[in-house]
């Protein structure tokens, strides 16, 4: 968490130099807009008071505004455009319109000064830039400006929309201070350029940055999900290892006890039975009663391995509450539909074998298949229980068994019953049990 905090503290501090960049850019702007506009409004100023003003206008194409009022509307439109770049929208239609304005806005700004200068397109480029925006909306963005751009630049756009050329202007001035006026707006030209090159260079550096952060999370992601995967394996083989303890144990402590006691009475009713028969019939209730025991122990032993939901209510009742316990866990809908009473009808090993397949086709259509509908049919056909469960997730065409099928496959195989499996068209499980039926049912 500590590091993942300051990687977000070095990125927003990585941004504080493009910011400052387009801020210079934005002031840079807002000067140049001034000083174009006080050099046109100065000289036409100058034109009416020397009484040129005819002589101004025979060469002009329009008649220009009053002297100094197109300041005021260059500085609310400039005004707006920056309230516009400083204010995030979403995707979509939004964007788009937001981007229409603002692009409208730099070209009337742009006709008042006489297409003489075109360094606010920049602005709306770099600040896309800065913004988190998608792709598509990009995209539209650069062909847009682009294509503006480039006709305010190459004069294009004066054939249609006719403007005094600011030459007219510096035309009132002399030739010495007119070459300096012009000056001045090509070094603001080039150092808007410079500023927006620079700011392109830090944004691409930060990109960089950021994709080398990306693909070192990801790399230790990958490291952590290897490391996961072998402890998995070291707790599955863990496992395993503990259940064969167990079921050591098991063993050793009733039928391995019983066994010796059984091996050494019987020992003792060889020996015996020559000279004492009496006492080898006394003998042998004795070695009886502790293989009764040792039957009662592995019984109890055997239950240990049964289902919970089978050790404490019947089959139909807890395949009803996994069915459900699996519902409300993943949100999947189930459908299930048994014609037959799954009551005491069943042997234990048919009784688990039934409750196994179940919950075998459930657990791999949810992991494997994803879907939002499972059907589980279970019915009675010629002495056979018939078990369908299927879906409607994603399926898997090259499907494989793994251990758990397989170890359903062995258990059915032992019942005389067969399983198959298909992932085409989600995942469908059909098991065939012959079943010793016990009394009757529907």
């Amino acid at each position: 968490m500590k590091k993942t905090d300051g990687n977000n503290a070095k990125i927003i501090k990585d941004y504080r130099l493009p910011d400052l960049l387009i801020n210079l850019m934005m002031h840079l702007n807002f000067w140049m807009l001034l000083f174009i506009m006080f050099i046109m409004s100065h000289a036409l100023w100058g034109y009416i008071h020397e009484g040129s003003a005819l002589s101004f206008l025979m060469n002009s194409k329009l008649i220009p505004d009053r002297p100094f009022e197109p300041i005021l509307s260059a500085g609310l439109l400039y005004a707006s455009l920056l309230l516009l770049l400083t204010t995030e929208t979403d995707q979509g239609i939004q964007f788009l319109f937001k981007l229409l304005t603002e692009t409208f806005i730099v070209i009337i700004l742009s006709r008042i000064m006489s297409f003489s200068y075109m360094g606010m397109f920049l602005m709306i480029i770099a600040n896309l830039i800065r913004r988190p925006t998608g792709k598509w909306n990009r995209n539209i963005t650069f062909v847009l400006v682009g294509i503006c751009y480039f006709l305010l630049e190459s004069q294009i756009l004066s054939i249609w929309i006719p403007v005094t050329s600011l030459s007219d202007y510096l035309s009132y001035y002399r030739s010495d201070y007119a070459k300096i006026i012009q000056g001045i707006i090509n070094v603001g030209k080039l150092l808007n350029v410079f500023l927006f090159m620079c700011y392109m260079f830090f944004m691409v550096r930060i990109q960089m940055s950021e994709n080398e952060r990306i693909l070192s999370l990801n790399e230790q992601l990958r490291e952590a999900n290897v490391k996961l995967e072998e402890y998995s394996e070291k707790s599955a083989l863990m496992a395993q290892t503990s259940e064969r303890n167990r079921l050591a144990r098991e063993i050793h402590d009733t039928i391995g006890h019983s066994l010796t006691g059984i091996v050494t009475g019987i020992e003792a009713c060889i020996m015996l039975f020559d000279t004492n028969g009496e006492l080898v019939k006394e003998q042998l209730k004795a070695i009886s009663e502790v293989a009764h025991r040792g039957m009662e122990d592995a019984r109890r032993s055997v239950r240990a391995l049964k289902p919970d939901g089978l050790e404490n209510m019947s089959l139909d009742l807890a395949i009803e509450q996994m069915i459900d316990e699996m519902r409300r866990s993943t949100g999947i809908h189930f459908h299930y539909d048994c014609s037959v009473k799954l009551r005491d009808n069943f042997g234990d090993d048919e009784a688990e074998a039934i409750y196994r397949t179940v919950q075998e086709g459930i657990t791999n259509s949810v992991r494997h298949g994803k879907p939002q509908d499972i059907w589980v049919t279970i019915s009675k056909a010629d002495g056979k229980l018939n078990i369908i469960i299927r879906d409607n997730g994603a399926g898997c065409p090259d499907f494989e068994k793994g251990f758990g099928l397989s170890h359903m496959e062995e258990r059915l195989e032992m019942l005389g019953g067969k399983i198959i499996c298909d992932g085409n068209n989600g995942f469908l499980l059909q098991a065939e049990i012959p079943i010793r039926w016990g009394t009757e049912v529907d």
